[in-house]
């Protein structure tokens, strides 16, 4: 092999440790699906753009009982975007099948270009899923199957390498099998960590809310409406979750006021008024300083914020507010509108628009929210209404 052919190969082996180690460093907050691991992964490794590497990738797993699962074919589409293909079943008695498992025994790698061991390419063709060869669309001319091993077992099947199929080729697929391997089965631990810090947040603010008339279903509806208004404004996909994840946590503080407080029947005194509105402060005393509660402490400490400077407790306007704040201020504001209290009954939909678009004795639109929010609100308040409505048990009249 020429020695810039070695170095393609090395760069391709350097380009995928450079992505483990970028997995590893913020482990604690990526939370990437299967998919986007794959994708990245695989597109260090197929050619395109100068790169030497297998035109397709079939990836395949096991379950636990060893059985093949549905598959996919990867490829480069317009040199750079990873394409990829339905599913493809695999019979388990097919000799594709027993071929991939064969495979997955060995150590090795397994590598074929077609003149090794058939006369002609039309016949090498014989070898390959029918799925797999109407993905790829070109004639099959050489492959290299590599096992990918951890707690969830499958093979890679590398297709269509330009000329041939070489040893340098079945080292760097080596390595991404082991990529993959790591960071699948790290991420599959991380998952599992992930769904424990969920819990462990939602019984927490579930536990706030325990006192209060609607529990549960107003932190569940402040989520949902956090969500859509993140999203609608174009926001990261990243930000998006966990606002809609975080904005439960708004309330937090409220578990060291007393229940006789939050229940009062009428209006509150000069004093308890002050314990409530202490309420921000507590939420983020409790919420602590993990990076990963970030978004949660703003929420927690912003929003009773108001754009003109006039919220608690610290009396931010504008954009000195946080993001998320501003957010779930809105939302908050719109469920507490909508919700039955001990203090009030719950208006219906079109009762609260009329109060953001023209306020009452409480609420000033104008000076209260983010008017770039308030304008999306606006523009997608039809889906706060369904929200309150597939979570409400007793709808206003």
């Amino acid at each position: 092999m020429s020695d810039n052919l070695c170095e393609m190969s090395l760069q391709q082996t350097l380009s995928l440790l450079h992505l483990t180690d970028l997995a590893l460093r913020d482990i604690c907050c990526k939370r990437f699906t299967r998919d986007t691991l794959y994708q990245e992964v695989l597109g260090k490794v197929l050619g395109g753009k100068g790169r030497r590497g297998p035109a397709s990738i079939f990836l395949v797993f096991q379950d636990a009982s060893g059985v093949l699962q549905p598959g996919r074919v990867f490829h480069m589409k317009d040199g750079s975007l990873v394409e990829r293909s339905d599913e493809i079943a695999l019979d388990p008695l097919s000799g594709y099948a027993v071929n991939l498992l064969e495979a997955q025994s060995q150590e090795e790698v397994v590598l074929v270009n077609w003149a090794d061991s058939y006369e002609s390419i039309e016949d090498f063709q014989s070898y390959f899923h029918p799925a797999v060869k109407n993905f790829i669309s070109s004639p099959i001319i050489n492959f290299i199957i590599c096992r990918i091993s951890g707690e969830v077992p499958g093979a890679i099947v590398a297709i269509n390498y330009p000329g041939k199929a070489t040893t340098y080729d079945a080292e760097v697929l080596k390595s991404m099998a082991v990529v993959i391997g790591s960071l699948q089965t790290i991420s599959d631990e991380v998952q599992e960590t992930e769904k424990a810090f969920r819990y462990t947040i939602e019984a927490l603010a579930r536990a706030c809310e325990a006192a209060e008339e609607d529990t549960g279903k107003h932190i569940q509806r402040v989520n949902r409406y956090a969500g859509a208004l993140a999203a609608n404004m174009g926001l990261p996909n990243d930000f998006v979750e966990t606002v809609s994840f975080s904005a439960q946590m708004h309330d937090v503080g409220k578990i060291k006021i007393p229940a006789s407080i939050l229940l009062k029947n009428g209006p509150l005194d000069d004093a308890e008024t002050a314990l409530i509105r202490m309420h921000p402060v507590y939420g983020r005393q409790i919420l602590g300083d993990s990076p990963r509660l970030q978004v949660a402490r703003d929420i927690a400490i912003s929003h009773h914020e108001n754009w003109d400077g006039s919220g608690y407790p610290n009396r931010l306007a504008g954009e000195n507010i946080p993001l998320a704040g501003r957010i779930v201020k809105l939302a908050d504001v719109y469920d507490a509108l909508r919700s039955n209290r001990s203090y009030k009954t719950p208006l219906t939909h079109q009762a609260t628009l009329s109060i953001f678009r023209n306020g009452d004795e409480r609420i000033n639109p104008e000076k209260h929210f983010d008017p770039v929010l308030l304008g999306v609100f606006f523009k997608i308040e039809h889906i706060f209404d369904k929200i309150y409505e597939s979570f409400n048990v007793n709808p206003a009249n």
